[in-house]
């Protein structure tokens, strides 16, 4: 049985930034096997949000699973943020959806390295937040572009040739080259 636990959302702000918790304890005392969560939350930490031109609302939507003694999160997490084409240097908005699963633990181990994604219970609720800012963090691209097929600026001249057609002499050739243009034409 499948349940939309509202209630479970607590989202306050302190001086860092905000504290994106889940309460979980009515969800781990009943007999549902799943909580789903459909929120957006809104990162207040002004450093954080400098470092990744983020729009501050983050759309998460998550479902708790409980499995055996476990208790599993499927989660996605929605966010956009400012960033300049790669290609062309316009400024657009890019919108990233990044899916992630977690284990719900009662207190971390610290024996060995795991790629797993652990969130601790503490009185009954476990915090979000720094698990989402980290996967913001490792799903931002590289090189972000504003539409898969961007021409880019001309190197000569600058013009986005996305707008407007380039006026320049396109025949300029690296002169090392030269040589072998010149068996191509015999």
């Amino acid at each position: 049985m499948t349940k939309l636990f509202i209630s479970h959302i607590i989202n306050s702000a302190n001086k860092e930034g905000g504290i994106i918790l889940i309460n979980l304890s009515k969800f781990l005392s009943s007999n549902d096997l799943s909580l789903n969560i459909n929120e957006i939350f809104q990162i207040e930490d002004k450093n954080f949000l400098e470092k990744t031109h983020l729009d501050n609302n983050i759309y998460f939507k998550g479902s708790f699973f409980k499995v055996e003694d476990d208790v599993l999160l499927n989660g996605i997490v929605k966010y956009t943020y400012s960033e300049e084409c790669a290609r062309c240097l316009t400024e657009f908005n890019n919108a990233i959806e990044t899916k992630f699963e977690a284990v719900v633990v009662n207190y971390l181990e610290n024996k060995e390295a795991s790629n797993e994604i652990k969130l601790v219970l503490n009185e009954g609720c476990v915090e979000l937040e720094e698990t989402i800012k980290q996967l913001i963090y490792l799903s931002m691209p590289m090189k972000a572009l504003c539409k898969e097929d961007c021409k880019g600026i001309c190197p000569t001249c600058g013009a986005n040739l996305n707008n407007e057609k380039c006026k320049c002499d396109n025949n300029l050739t690296d002169p090392r080259f030269d040589k072998l243009k010149d068996l191509l034409n015999d």
